[in-house]
């Protein structure tokens, strides 16, 4: 009988079809609800198709996942290192993003993924969005604006935050009114 630390093992493998039975064994065992993977490293874990529906993958570090066509609908996010994370077509209907770290992740086509998810997350800096445009900035998250003071950003300073993303003057600043009105309403 596969111990916590052999399955937490196995969720590192490089075979996907390895991880997913891994996956199924910590939700068999309630292991995969239960807290037991919070602040766990799986960097460059290959997560493609898993079924993570209600898991609790708080603080854990998946830089570098795969997690395509994934299921992370109702999924405990919070503080989770998604950086450079491959989250095409998944699925994240309710996932709590708070503090969620998403440094050009790839969100292309995530389906179920609100525009209030994405105002909790700390960063999204070079995330490649649902429709495949690069994230313009809109939701002034923390981590962004940090960054972009770190790089010597003036965040008050719209030319150079429109610059400081990569996307022309005019996205920039209609992702900021478009903003405004998403907090008014």
């Amino acid at each position: 009988m596969a111990t916590l630390m052999d399955l937490i093992r196995k969720l590192r493998s490089p075979d996907n079809k390895c991880v997913l039975q891994a996956i199924e064994e910590l939700r068999a065992r309630g292991w995969l609800e239960d807290g037991s993977l919070q602040g766990l490293p799986f960097c460059h874990a290959h997560m493609q198709g898993a079924d993570l529906f209600k898991a609790d993958l708080s603080g854990v570090d998946l830089h570098q996942a795969h997690l395509e066509s994934a299921d992370l609908s109702m999924t405990n996010l919070t503080g989770t290192r998604l950086t450079r994370t491959d989250l095409r077509s998944a699925d994240l209907n309710k996932a709590d993003l708070e503090g969620v770290d998403l440094f050009k992740a790839n969100l292309h086509e995530v389906r179920n993924l609100t525009p209030k998810q994405l105002a909790r997350a700390k960063r999204l800096w070079g995330a490649i969005m649902p429709d495949g445009s690069s994230y313009d900035g809109r939701y002034n998250l923390p981590g962004d604006l940090e960054f972009a003071k770190w790089g010597g950003v003036d965040p008050d300073n719209s030319v150079a935050m429109a610059e400081f993303f990569g996307v022309e003057l005019s996205i920039y600043i209609k992702g900021q009114e478009e903003i405004k009105q998403f907090a008014v309403s």
